[in-house]
């Protein structure tokens, strides 16, 4: 529905209605070929649908000392942005983002409004904070969270998983069970039930992106373990996977501020026995690192990280849009960061800019090319080369 502002503004409400119109002819079509596309696959019940989207929101504990933890990190992290290169910047798109979805999170972390931080976090997969991090088909979140929800919506929402669970099942080869892409209750997940398990939202691919960076890792045993980080690691599903199934595992995120806040709620809360290292805490050295096992920090932290400490860089569409020159300083960082390998995912755009590091693999993406077939998405392997950095 348009909201009554749009209304009060003309051109404004022509615009969103522009926009609006193709993705839901777009919707109606895809729902339309899905429900033919999975006709007598028992999988197909848009029960599982409804099942998924049953509210499971955590009323019991308290998250208070954590959420402290958290908004003193933020508020150290937003302070000292301020101060540091211009190439560690919200790009336009999450600058967007925080002009219309998430103040109110903005705010109750700035102000230290633990109560209020504890009811967005306990429920974030359904609340604006995680706009751009938890998506549905066509990005229709609204329609999805009322009660019933319009089969046609169920009808896209249905085949867009089946999709994405085939397209996992066939990448990994049949080697895992549907069971693998369970996650923890934290934030109150959303999806689609499959043989008795929820796949939330996104979770075939950050499963994929996990598997696939384990098996680039070296081997290594207790005391020296390999070191993954990753830049733009939202609200931290991929890293939940990496951390849960590797084994002698260290993992850096680096993110906007805002997207740190939620992966450390979501990771200190799924692995509470681990030891993290958020910003602020102490200084980000070789010393800091090898006495954490997660470490999650803003952007412009990624200077400060020890020459070749890290096995594998990973970035999943999080440099997708960047500029030229903020690119040069990306790759930069990241070449003298990675010992051996860069995995990029994301538009075809940003991966052509990567000029020197000519990709030991490249593939196309389809992860998104049965809603979106001129997405132009690509998977990218670069081997680092000390002598000649990556650069655009």
């Amino acid at each position: 529905m348009m909201r009554i502002k749009h209304v009060l503004h003309p051109i404004r409400a022509a615009r969103i209605a522009k926009t609006r119109l193709p993705a839901q002819y777009r919707m109606r079509r895809f729902a339309t070929h899905s429900e033919r596309y999975y006709k007598g696959d028992s999988r197909y019940n848009l029960q599982n649908v409804r099942d998924g989207f049953a509210s499971r929101l955590e009323e019991s504990g308290d998250d208070r000392d954590l959420l402290v933890r958290i908004s003193n990190a933020y508020a150290k992290a937003v302070a000292t942005q301020q101060r540091v290169s211009a190439a560690y910047e919200a790009t336009g798109w999450w600058s967007e983002l925080r002009r219309s979805s998430l103040a109110p999170v903005m705010e109750a972390l700035r102000g230290r409004g633990i109560g209020r931080l504890q009811m967005i976090y306990r429920n974030f997969f359904r609340d604006p904070c995680a706009t751009g991090l938890v998506s549905v088909p066509f990005g229709m979140r609204n329609a999805y969270f009322r009660d019933p929800i319009d089969d046609v919506y169920l009808h896209a929402y249905i085949g867009d998983a089946l999709y994405r669970i085939d397209h996992w099942l066939s990448e990994m080869s049949g080697r895992f069970a549907i069971s693998e892409l369970a996650g923890p209750p934290i934030g109150n997940p959303f999806g689609v039930r499959i043989e008795g398990t929820l796949v939330s939202s996104g979770a075939e691919y950050h499963h994929y992106c996990a598997e696939k960076i384990s098996s680039l890792l070296p081997l290594r045993h207790k005391r020296d373990p390999c070191v993954a980080a990753e830049i733009g690691g939202g609200y931290g599903r991929m890293a939940y996977y990496l951390i849960r199934n590797q084994e002698y595992l260290r993992y850096i995120d680096f993110d906007v501020p805002e997207s740190v806040a939620l992966a450390s709620y979501y990771l200190l809360k799924a692995f509470p026995a681990l030891r993290f290292l958020l910003y602020g805490e102490q200084e980000l050295t070789a010393e800091t690192l090898a006495a954490s096992d997660v470490v999650l920090m803003p952007l412009f932290e990624m200077e400060k990280i020890p020459p070749k400490s890290v096995d594998v860089t990973f970035s999943s569409h999080a440099m997708s849009d960047l500029a030229d020159g903020v690119m040069d300083e990306y790759l930069r960082v990241i070449t003298g960061m990675t010992r051996s390998r860069f995995l990029y995912l994301g538009h075809c755009r940003a991966a052509d800019l990567i000029s020197q590091g000519r990709p030991v693999e490249l593939r196309i993406s389809r992860w998104n090319g049965h809603i979106a077939p001129n997405a132009k998405e690509v998977e990218c392997l670069y081997e680092i080369d000390s002598e000649q950095p990556m650069c655009a």
